[in-house]
């Protein structure tokens, strides 16, 4: 609802600008008209054009630009085809002038703006592609744990040790989007995420893989889907404020192991957590993801002891 409204206010501000840029333009288009009949003169015509090129600067779609300043080009021709029609051709081509001058700019403006725009998507596509940082949880990002699970795996194998990765699942975020919107998805995200840091081991690596999925890995064996899932379930229900209390989103966990004597690498690795994690999806009870504010009676057999 939140996000539906705000798409509402932001789809009126964008109409009203471009309505009132059109206005502005048609007032503009009227006075030039009305000294032209005052002054006899056609050459207060012939500032039309310049202003339509100019409204090129506006922040608006090519389209929207064209009917801005559609009224400012109407006046001038009509300008200029009423000093034909007088036997004035050396201000009908003036006027014509005016109109390519007009023209010229606007085109410079726009492929100005449309360059800078491909340079930006462009710069945000590199600043993606090497940043291991995901900006809304402060986790890793697929590239960060790409890099640091070589270098896990390789001290693993080293030491003739394991690698262990885990899969978290957020589920029912759908209905979180569309009664709180954007962010009300950001709280249970990042909730999930510190509760994840709080949860692990020192030596252990939380990243954000998806949307909806976060990994851990680490040397070892690591923590078992079930432990791992009690901690985080005491941690995002253990107040009233926390965020799988006030949105009821489900969460799974399913776990993955490359022995010593296994080839392969991340991918490998979370392929067979995310067999894991489909595994245990299927199977679960009904009971395990429903939240426990619908069912307070059962906080305590959910959370049977300490934290481990």
């Amino acid at each position: 609802m939140a996000e539906t409204a705000q798409r509402r206010t932001s789809t009126r501000a964008t109409a009203g600008f471009v309505v009132g840029t059109w206005g502005g333009s048609a007032a503009a288009a009227g006075a030039g008209l009305a000294l032209c009949a005052v002054t006899g003169s056609p050459w207060p015509a012939a500032a039309l054009p310049v202003l339509g090129g100019a409204l090129a600067v506006v922040p608006l779609s090519g389209a929207a630009t064209a009917v801005a300043a559609a009224p400012l080009a109407a006046a001038t021709t009509a300008v200029a085809l009423s000093s034909v029609g007088r036997g004035d051709l050396g201000a009908a081509a003036g006027l014509a002038a005016a109109l390519v001058v007009g023209a010229l700019v606007a085109l410079a403006v726009l492929m100005t703006r449309r360059r800078a725009a491909s340079e930006l998507e462009a710069a945000l596509q590199l600043a993606d592609a090497v940043s291991v940082v995901d900006e809304a949880t402060g986790c890793y990002n697929a590239n960060g744990l790409d890099l640091l699970a070589r270098h896990v795996l390789g001290a693993a194998r080293r030491s003739s040790g394991a690698m262990h990765a885990s899969l978290v699942q957020l589920g029912d975020l759908e209905p979180v989007r569309d009664l709180g919107g954007p962010e009300a998805v950001a709280e249970v995200v990042g909730g999930v995420a510190d509760a994840l840091r709080a949860s692990t081991r020192g030596a252990d690596v939380v990243g954000r893989w998806a949307d909806d999925l976060f990994v851990v890995l680490g040397p070892g064996t690591g923590t078992t889907p079930a432990e791992l899932e009690r901690r985080l379930r005491v941690r995002l229900l253990g107040s009233p404020e926390a965020p799988l209390v006030r949105w009821a989103c489900s969460l799974t966990v399913g776990s993955g192991l490359l022995e010593p004597w296994d080839s392969g690498g991340l991918a490998e690795l979370v392929g067979r957590a995310e067999q894991d994690l489909a595994l245990r999806r299927a199977l679960r009870a009904p009971s395990a993801v429903e939240p426990v504010r619908s069912r307070p009676s059962r906080r305590s057999q959910d959370h049977p002891g300490p934290l481990g």
